[in-house]
């Protein structure tokens, strides 16, 4: 079948495809174990879902019923990538059963497709597979090739794609990418390795807006596809003499408070923001010190410094959890009445469940240098604690959740309004080769 036409006689769901010279070459590479790490929504999904299921139709020379699976790291994960595409991409009539229970495809010829999680590896044992799919493959656990996948294939010297975005914190990304160095020497024929870029398949101005809000080593991750290395400094751009300039009061734009409320010492900070450049004001570093005591200080501070607080927006932990015994109320509680009873109209933007760490740094990193070299964050000298917090953050590192407490309140003002949100799984349109 063509790559780049649509095929009708199969569904309509064989969209047409963009040309594209590496797909091309993968599509045609008769390597057995091939290992593509590409740019997110870059078209590798859409690739395996079309191998997997023209492969249903092409008889073996033993007249065996052929046997192939589609997995994930997970068995719910890989059925909302895979499962709904792979059952439009079959005529109704060429089917002999679909069991949904067991997400598993038989043809009328006889042949099979499974969709497999992989949170139990072992579910691949016991059986000789024909070939497979196995995407997001580091987040799957260590090991899975060579102790569950390798041996199924054996038998019927089965072939693999190895696809998905290359994940910093996955457990498997260490080999994953020891895969794709193996591949990429071209020293053993069984093996290939195939790259390319998200530019290649998206439109120039969504690659544009993601230079603008990603932190330059996820953006090289997940739109390039690199495989980077962790460790270390947590904002290892952040520069004092880039971020740290004396913060001017804006009376045209609302004050945004933002607290963590941790006990010794209770932190929280004074930012503005506009078009997407954050400015930290000023910082409240309170040893042991209660909610109601916090927002006293807060608001003698406006007073102070001439803030206009009628506007305020407030952020934070969305733990909030009573620290004052005698009133029995949540911190949140004790905020919402402090500014109120000074009639103010306070705007929450606190979320349900705080944001995962990583997502927030990721955040963070965006406004400090995103991939486009842009400076999003300027920090006033006054916030001595907050700059040394940047300075000590490492990752990954348990301390980020215990030590650094002015990092915290930061994480959860720029996640709330600057997030960078990447899901892993697919969902059912194309562009290009992409799916």
């Amino acid at each position: 079948m063509p790559l780049t036409t649509p095929n009708h006689l199969w569904t309509t769901r064989w969209t047409p495809l963009r040309p594209h010279a590496e797909q091309l070459r993968l599509w045609q590479s008769s390597a057995r174990f091939k290992i593509i790490p590409a740019g997110r929504r870059s078209g590798k999904t859409e690739l395996a879902k079309r191998k997997l299921i023209e492969s249903l139709f092409v008889k073996r020379g033993d007249g065996l019923k052929r046997r192939y699976f589609a997995a994930a790291p997970t068995r719910d994960q890989a059925k909302r990538i895979f499962w709904r595409d792979l059952c439009d991409l079959v005529k109704p009539e060429w089917k002999a059963n679909v069991n949904v229970s067991e997400l598993k495809l038989t043809m009328r010829n006889g042949a099979e497709l499974y969709v497999v999680g992989l949170d139990k590896p072992q579910r691949m044992e016991g059986v000789s597979w024909d070939g497979g799919v196995i995407d997001e493959y580091a987040d799957c656990k260590p090991g899975t090739f060579d102790a569950h996948i390798r041996p199924a294939l054996m038998d019927r010297k089965g072939w693999l794609w190895l696809i998905g975005v290359p994940d910093t914190e996955g457990p498997a990304q260490a080999e994953y990418k020891q895969f794709y160095d193996l591949a990429s020497k071209g020293e053993d024929h069984e093996w290939a390795a195939f790259h390319w870029a998200s530019a290649d398949i998206l439109p120039p101005d969504e690659i544009a807006s993601a230079k603008r809000r990603m932190d330059p080593r996820l953006f090289d991750q997940e739109m390039l596809g690199h495989f980077v290395l962790v460790g270390g400094a947590a904002f290892a751009d952040f520069k004092t003499d880039l971020h740290v300039k004396p913060v001017a009061y804006d009376p045209k734009l609302p004050i945004c408070w933002s607290l963590d409320f941790n006990i010794n010492p209770m932190c929280s900070g004074v930012i503005q923001h506009r078009d997407g450049h954050v400015r930290v004001l000023e910082e409240f570093v309170l040893p042991d010190t209660k909610t109601d005591v916090a927002v006293t200080a807060f608001l003698d501070r406006a007073a102070e410094r001439g803030w206009d607080l009628h506007k305020v927006h407030v952020y934070g932990d969305a733990t909030g959890k009573c620290r004052d015994s005698t009133s029995g109320l949540s911190d949140w509680i004790i905020v919402k009445n402090r500014l109120t009873a000074a009639n103010l109209s306070p705007q929450f933007n606190v979320p349900r469940s705080n944001p995962a760490i990583k997502e927030t740094i990721n955040a963070i990193n965006a406004r400090l240098k995103a991939a486009d070299d842009v400076v999003r964050l300027t920090i006033d000298p006054s916030c001595r604690q907050l700059i040394a917090d940047f300075g000590n953050a490492l990752w990954p590192s348990p301390n980020l959740l215990h030590d650094e407490h002015s990092l915290a309140w930061l994480r959860y003002f720029v996640h709330r309004e600057y997030p960078i949100r990447l899901q892993r799984q697919k969902s059912a349109s194309t562009i290009g080769f992409a799916g």
